[in-house]
């Protein structure tokens, strides 16, 4: 994984006066005074949270979708890195969980790192909360990235061929056109990855989800999906 680079969203110092304009993305020269710059810090220290988050990284223009890892997150933007390629200007969509979508825009890049800045200013907290359990209990899914890859389920001592539809660091939406009862241990394998075990959760036709026995790190993830 790269290094964290030591700048803030849209590759600045924070105690620079060279500013981000917020309506181009463009380097602006401003002069402040102390007051000011001291009143801006106050602003803008508080947001910059320094993460290293999987999520979901989509663009409709180019019609791709794939892995991001987010390395810091603002109110106004973050910065990401992922094997996708985009373009300056290209509109995109960030899930850190399932059914969530911070959308935005691509301002900068640097090899495989970009820059996004959020088209409505985002609650860092409520952003980053979103994948923790709730007060009933329940716990959104995280980010699951679209896959076609095949498999080899074992189920006991059998062996079967699967595809893979999505997957994500807790779970996996499979093609497989036999049943299997709720709660069957499977384990799924894929050329020398390392394998993973799981529980089939659901069944509906053709398809099963299974939940894993362990949260896969972002770096397996990130082997599985190639990406």
């Amino acid at each position: 994984m790269r290094e964290i680079l030591s700048r803030t969203f849209g590759g600045f110092q924070k105690n620079s006066s060279r500013k981000l304009s917020k309506a181009t993305g463009e380097q602006t020269n401003s002069e402040t005074t102390i007051d000011e710059k001291s009143a801006e810090d106050d602003r803008t220290s508080p947001r910059d949270r320094t993460i290293f988050r999987a999520a979901r990284l989509s663009s409709r223009i180019h019609d791709v979708e794939g892995l991001a890892i987010v390395r810091n997150i603002s109110e106004d933007g973050m910065q990401v890195e992922t094997k996708l390629g985009f373009e300056n200007g290209e509109h995109v969509a960030v899930s850190l969980a399932d059914g969530d979508r911070i959308e935005g825009e691509v301002v900068w890049q640097d090899g495989n790192s970009f820059g996004i800045k959020f088209f409505d200013w985002v609650s860092v907290e409520q952003a980053l909360n979103r994948g923790s359990e709730t007060p009933h209990g329940f716990k959104p899914r995280a980010p699951r990235i679209v896959l076609d890859l095949p498999v080899t389920l074992r189920v006991g001592g059998y062996l079967a061929d699967a595809r893979i539809c999505d997957l994500s660091q807790r779970g996996a939406k499979l093609k497989f056109d036999r049943f299997l009862p709720i709660d069957t241990r499977v384990q799924i394998s894929y050329d020398a990855l390392r394998p993973i075990s799981g529980s089939v959760k659901w069944q509906a036709s053709d398809s099963i989800g299974v939940e894993f026995h362990r949260t896969l790190s972002i770096e397996e993830l990130s082997s599985w999906t190639g990406r």
